[in-house]
C-alpha cells in the first residue's frame, strides 16, 4: 500500500486535536501560517487538510476572519441527518421530547456496533427513548444507545426537550461531534408503544431506521432505532452536487 498523502496525515492530526477538545465549537483555529509551522508542512498542505474537514461540515472558513469549528446547529440546519419530510417536500419545525433515560448493560448487537467490551462488568450504555414531533404532530419514536465512557455524566437536565437535536446537545455538553451516520431502512410491524405514542393503528407497519452515528476517525458514538409514521411523511436523501 502506498504512502499516505501528507495532507491526510495533517488532517488526522487536526482531527485528533479536535476530538480531544483543543478547539471547541465556535472557536477559531490557529492561522494557516501557525498550523504550517506546527506541523512542518507548507500552506497548500494545510489548506488541503482543512478543506477536507470543511467538506465534512466540521470546520468553516470565514473570509477575512479565519477557520472556525462549526456548531452542529450551523450545519445546513438540524435536518442534515434528519431527512424526514412531508411527502409534498415540506420541511417542518422539529420538537423532541425525552421519555426515559436508563443506564444498562448493552444488548449484544448494540455492544458490537459501539465496539464495547463483551460481558461488561458494569452498565456500559445509556438508553434514551424519545418522541419527535414534526409540525406539531408525533411522527417518530427512537430508542437511542450511547456509551457511558463517552457520556459519563449524562442526565436528563443535559437533554432538555425542544427543537435542538440530540447531536447538537452531544456537541455542546460532551464535545462529541457527529460527523457521519450509516442508516439502514426496512419496514416492520409497529410496536405497541409506538402505535400509542404516534397514533398509528396497531395493524399498520412503520418505516424502521437503524443507525450508527460516528465521530472523528469513525469512532461509533450512538446506535439508534427510529420507528417512523410514513402516512404523510417520507425519508428523503439527496445525492450529488448541485450544478
Amino acid at each position: 500500500m502506498g504512502k499516505k498523502p501528507l495532507y491526510r496525515v495533517v488532517r488526522e492530526k487536526l482531527t485528533h486535536s479536535l476530538s480531544h477538545g483543543e478547539w471547541r465549537p465556535g472557536e477559531m483555529l490557529p492561522s494557516e501560517a501557525q498550523l504550517s509551522k506546527r506541523y512542518g508542512v507548507g500552506i497548500s498542505t494545510i489548506r488541503a487538510a482543512v478543506g477536507e474537514l470543511e467538506k465534512a461540515k466540521v470546520l468553516m472558513r470565514a473570509q477575512g476572519k479565519g477557520t472556525f469549528v462549526l456548531h452542529f446547529d450551523d450545519r445546513e440546519s438540524t435536518h442534515r441527518f434528519l431527512n424526514i419530510i412531508k411527502q409534498d417536500g415540506t420541511v417542518e419545525p422539529t420538537d423532541r421530547k425525552l421519555l426515559s433515560l436508563q443506564r444498562m448493560t448493552a444488548p449484544p448487537d448494540v455492544a458490537e456496533a459501539l465496539q464495547l467490551r463483551r460481558h461488561a462488568a458494569k452498565p456500559d450504555v445509556f438508553r434514551l427513548t424519545t418522541l419527535v414531533r414534526l409540525g406539531g404532530l408525533p411522527i417518530y419514536c427512537s430508542n437511542v444507545f450511547v456509551p457511558t465512557r463517552i457520556f459519563p455524566k449524562l442526565r436528563k437536565s443535559l437533554l432538555p426537550d425542544g427543537a435542538q437535536s440530540l447531536y447538537s446537545l452531544y456537541q455542546r455538553n460532551f464535545n462529541v461531534n457527529v460527523t457521519r451516520v450509516i442508516d439502514s431502512l426496512a419496514t416492520a410491524p409497529t410496536p405497541f408503544e409506538v402505535a400509542q405514542l404516534c397514533g398509528i393503528p396497531a395493524s399498520h407497519w412503520t418505516l424502521m431506521l437503524n443507525r450508527i452515528a460516528m465521530t472523528y476517525d469513525d469512532v461509533p458514538v450512538e446506535v439508534r432505532t427510529n420507528w417512523i409514521n410514513t402516512s404523510n411523511h417520507c425519508y428523503r436523501i439527496m445525492q450529488g452536487d448541485r450544478s
